[in-house]
């Protein structure tokens, strides 16, 4: 693994099966990517997400830094986002490599990963009302702000 390891500072909510999203270069060190490289996106598997970070699959090699930021396409549910982030850690696994990855959005959006978050777990497991709730009072605890929001209806 590669990396220096930190404390996350969000729950982490495994996506059951995984989740396909598309990911491309769109800044590198500071500069946007040629137009012709920002159009060439590349097909993962997102494996667990939170409003600050993912861990996804590909069969593309990355480096450890944040010289270059990814853009992320993801769908969960009727929710889509487009996020920007860099590449934390790194793990080869098979034919294909697993990373960690920090994402840069802002308040707003944190709090819409937020409500797509518990809708995607609240689909993954319907009866499992104590854990919904706890998950709800973990997040809005972090961030007092998301209590406000309304994710039920």
């Amino acid at each position: 693994m590669s990396g220096e390891w930190k404390e996350r500072g969000h729950i982490r909510i495994r996506l059951r099966d995984g989740v396909g999203a598309e990911m491309s270069i769109c800044q590198v060190q500071g500069e946007p990517g040629e137009p012709e490289e920002m159009s060439k996106s590349s097909p993962i598997l997102l494996q667990n997400m939170s409003p600050g970070g993912l861990q996804f699959l590909s069969h593309l090699r990355l480096p450890v830094s944040d010289g270059y930021m990814l853009q992320f396409s993801i769908t969960l549910g009727e929710w889509q986002f487009g996020l920007l982030g860099h590449v934390v850690w790194r793990r080869k696994e098979d034919n294909h490599y697993i990373y960690g990855c920090e994402l840069l959005p802002d308040d707003s959006i944190r709090k819409s990963i937020v409500c797509a978050l518990l809708a995607k777990l609240q689909t993954m497991s319907p009866k499992q009302q104590r854990i919904h709730e706890l998950y709800r009072r973990m997040t809005y605890r972090k961030e007092t702000s998301y209590a406000r929001l309304d994710v039920r209806g």
